[in-house]
């Protein structure tokens, strides 16, 4: 019902070329374009270190920005290659989600069984957020996938 009242709509001229660019756009591919948030905190965490010294406590930065020099530093990386990926090569986002899932599953593995987070001690708040980050990653995958079986050849 709603495909049809959109094809209605589109052969009577209503919906712009932008409209159909945002129908079109697949979940992974907006998944990929939200890591620019990644970007921004490691970018900013880089920076305040970079200015206080690299030997700053992490706790000493508000809290949600309470990442080692390292964690900040992988975290800019992923949302460098996912907003790389999600605003220029979308087609390659459903696999950036995917290794995004692998990563950040193995890093609430290496958490849960030592105190350290790629050789960083980071606290709980920060590792509920890893694990946040590893089930979005790969229900947005699955769901990547199911719609992709559910289109068909």
């Amino acid at each position: 019902m709603i495909g049809e009242a959109a094809t209605a709509d589109r052969a009577a001229g209503k919906i712009s070329q932008t409209d159909e660019a945002l129908e079109a756009t697949p979940l992974t591919v907006w998944a990929a374009r939200l890591s620019v948030l990644m970007l921004a905190r490691g970018g900013l965490l880089l920076l305040a270190y970079a200015i206080y010294g690299f030997d700053t406590a992490p706790n000493d930065f508000a809290l949600g920005f309470r990442l080692d020099p390292l964690n900040a530093a992988i975290q800019c990386l992923w949302g460098a290659a996912g907003t790389i990926i999600g605003f220029y090569r979308p087609r390659f986002a459903s696999i950036f989600v995917l290794a995004f899932a692998i990563f950040y599953s193995i890093v609430v593995l290496l958490g849960m069984l030592t105190p350290y987070d790629l050789a960083a001690n980071v606290g709980d708040r920060e590792h509920l957020l890893y694990m946040f980050m590893a089930v979005s990653g790969w229900a947005v995958w699955g769901y990547a996938l199911w719609q992709d079986r559910d289109a068909g050849p």
